[in-house]
């Protein structure tokens, strides 16, 4: 097998973020390129992922932006690789004020973060991180399962 290199992201891998997203109807909103990681086999880019930083009252924390793997390498490992990559760098996120010391994300695939260490955490933790929820019509029918990994458990 073709061996898969996961690494940052540069400017010019911007077309390739893009087309990756697209793919499942998502955008890069306010990110750059380097702002994520890649997965490349053979020179070509087959997944990315991001994280940013979300705020809720005083609390700062980090949450999975976005997640995309090319359609002919799903069930292959390269979300798993990503994820796996950016778990091993949360340390590296720290500030002296507020260390990363949990992941959030809300995802529709519950059973794929599961594997890599998340819990599961009560729909009424949605209300408390994502201000967008607050004001969602459809939070009462959420498919999005609200999930947390902490390097410390």
């Amino acid at each position: 097998m073709t061996e898969i290199l996961i690494r940052k992201a540069e400017k010019k891998d911007l077309l390739s973020i893009q087309r990756l997203l697209s793919t499942y109807f998502l955008d890069m909103e306010d990110l750059e390129p380097e702002d994520f990681v890649l997965a490349e086999r053979e020179g070509k880019a087959i997944g990315c992922a991001a994280l940013v930083r979300g705020t809720s009252g005083e609390k700062s924390f980090l949450e999975l932006h976005s997640i995309a793997v090319h359609l002919n390498f799903r069930g292959k490992g390269i979300g798993t690789r990503l994820m796996q990559y950016l778990i091993n760098t949360l340390e590296d996120q720290d500030t002296p004020d507020n260390p990363v010391c949990e992941l959030y994300v809300r995802t529709t695939a519950p059973g794929f973060f599961e594997k890599l260490g998340f819990i599961k955490l009560p729909d009424a933790d949605k209300l408390l991180l994502w201000s967008d929820c607050k004001d969602c019509e459809h939070f009462e029918k959420c498919t999005q399962h609200a999930m947390k990994y902490s390097r410390y458990s």
